[in-house]
């Protein structure tokens, strides 16, 4: 990967606070500063014509570093939470006012979730649903469903003879103007991810957030078994434009930070801060990135 060793644009700042030498200190108000330049980022995407993009950050990064353990409920509520948000941003309701924009969870328990704790009439603006709802929705596909699934959906409807009528289904949402895919995939089932490809619509801008596409790309999965995933990330994932990318790099040497319509930014982790280590035209690949931050 050829590096650029200047660029004359002014390139969007870190957020504040990430230097982990620090820990958590400082960090107050950097999921703000994440939400509002991805906004700013997808905004400026989607007035390109860009399709599919990605929104990739560390969730818990105001209340854990990259050193602390976590649960995946703990990534799961700050994903809800920093999408929900998302969602009323300016930007995404120029490109879909109203329930036009999708926001769709990785289940429908999820789904519920975000309904709880987020109760507002400005909240449920935009359409909650769940992956698989949302593909039966578009009526184009059969949602793919895990293993056991279809095992359980038939216990669910014998225990409601015994229980009385199951809720009535809800009115169809309207067409989406813009899909907002919250942490599909990582921590769930694999047909997840495929189920994503089956969202895809043409016109229909796709945004995934925090859905671990590096890890899909790159065979962390296992290709081998698991080829339907491989073949899909060939064909599909790989397509993403990063809006937004600010990820940890070689076990606390540095960050990979990227803004659409900017150059990569690799930093440098020193004991005092961060300091600008390289920036490139393309995304430089993990190796790289640890093998520039040994050298001065």
């Amino acid at each position: 990967m050829t590096p650029i060793l200047a660029v004359a644009l002014a390139l969007t700042p870190l957020p504040p606070g990430l230097n982990e030498f620090s820990r958590l200190s400082g960090r107050s108000g950097s999921l703000a500063n994440i939400r509002r330049a991805s906004a700013a980022a997808l905004g400026r995407a989607l007035a390109d014509g860009v399709q599919l993009l990605e929104v990739e950050f560390p969730p818990l990064l105001e209340t854990k570093t990259q050193f602390d353990d976590f649960s995946n409920v703990e990534v799961l509520d700050a994903n809800r939470d920093f999408a929900i948000e998302l969602a009323l941003e300016p930007e995404l309701r120029e490109t879909a006012p109203d329930d036009s924009l999708w926001l769709i969870f990785a289940d429908a328990g999820e789904a519920d979730l975000a309904r709880e704790a987020w109760p507002g009439k400005a909240y449920r603006a935009a359409t909650q649903t769940s992956i698989a709802a949302a593909v039966s929705e578009l009526g184009v596909h059969e949602p793919l469903r895990p293993m056991g699934t279809a095992a359980a959906d038939a216990f669910g409807g014998l225990s409601s003879l015994f229980g009385g009528a199951p809720p009535p289904p809800p009115p169809p949402a309207p067409p989406p103007s813009l899909q907002l895919c919250v942490q599909p995939g990582d921590g769930g089932p694999m047909e997840d991810w495929l189920n994503l490809e089956l969202l895809r619509t043409d016109g229909v801008p796709l945004v995934c957030v925090n859905g671990a596409l590096d890890k899909v790309c790159s065979g962390y999965y296992s290709n081998f078994l698991n080829p339907k995933l491989g073949e899909c990330a060939a064909r599909f994932f790989d397509r993403f434009d990063q809006a937004y990318y600010l990820k940890p790099i070689g076990s606390g040497r540095g960050w990979l930070f990227r803004v659409y319509g900017e150059p990569w930014q690799l930093f440098r982790q020193t004991r005092e801060d961060l300091e600008l280590a390289e920036t490139y035209e393309a995304r430089p690949t993990p190796a790289e990135c640890v093998e520039r931050l040994k050298r001065p």
